[in-house]
């Protein structure tokens, strides 16, 4: 990897995007439209392949479960999750009283869901009718969490921060809620600062990238939370989804209006 990673496509396209995942060598884009919907593409020609409308208006990110076959998808005011198998049946799954946002997929096939209301990782079990394996309530540090992934360790990296007043960061998190490590401060545009980190993507070797939503760039760190560099800076519009393709050594970016970067690590 390297600073300056150049972009070698883009898709274009001018509905918001609410997520952005992969699978079974496809590539897949949740938008708001005049329906919500996924768009597929091929992800080695990036040729548009089908679209697909879903219910809900709510929706805020999208995974894929190699192990259940489906995406998944979060609606954050009606509290569920969304799940839409590949071959074309749907379910909902009911989340309590947690506010769903970001989503990932763990190294056991379950689900990781970073939720609102209160703050607090879901280890939820998609196959087996949506039932929450296991809770991680968030500490005061970790305000307005956005997106969480799991690490190696298996302890698990959340990005968090809204405001002037709150802090703007990247915490790595035991399955106790005890944060051991953190980067960011207050909002700000010093190689030291984030401003709005919505979402994360991880390599294998636990390095994370970060979409450093209002700074409109993509930020690396490495595993002990260290700046790296900024792999781009003053993007045309905003980030808000990550998606990393380990294998290929590509990194999707999904912008605030509509277009997917491509870019080679």
């Amino acid at each position: 990897m390297r600073a300056g990673c150049p972009v070698i496509h883009a898709i274009r396209n001018s509905d918001k995007v609410r997520g952005l995942t992969a699978c079974h060598n496809k590539l897949y884009v949740l938008r708001d439209a005049y329906e919500t919907q996924v768009d597929t593409y091929d992800i080695h020609t990036y040729q548009f392949r089908k679209r697909r409308f879903v219910a809900g208006n709510d929706l805020w990110d999208m995974t894929c479960s190699m192990r259940d076959d489906c995406l998944y998808m979060s609606n954050f005011k009606m509290k569920k999750l969304h799940k839409v198998i590949v071959a074309g049946l749907s379910a909902e799954l009911t989340l309590n009283d947690f506010e769903p946002r970001g989503l990932a997929v763990m190294s056991n096939g379950n689900l990781l869901v970073t939720c609102r209301s209160p703050n607090a990782l879901l280890e939820v079990d998609g196959d087996g009718g949506g039932v929450i394996v296991n809770t991680i309530l968030l500490p005061k540090s970790v305000e307005v969490p956005w997106h969480a992934v799991q690490l190696s360790t298996g302890n698990f990296a959340v990005c968090h921060g809204c405001g002037l007043k709150r802090q703007h960061g990247v915490s790595i998190v035991e399955r106790s809620g005890h944060v051991t490590r953190s980067y960011g401060n207050k909002c700000g545009s010093r190689s030291d600062q984030l401003n709005v980190p919505c979402h994360l993507a991880v390599d294998e070797d636990d390095f994370i990238f970060v979409a450093d939503c209002f700074n409109k760039r993509v930020t690396l760190l490495s595993p002990t939370l260290a700046f790296m560099y900024h792999l781009t800076d003053q993007m045309s519009y905003r980030p808000q989804r990550l998606c990393l393709d380990r294998v290929a050594q590509r990194l999707y970016v999904c912008q605030r209006f509509g277009d997917v970067l491509v870019m080679q690590l």
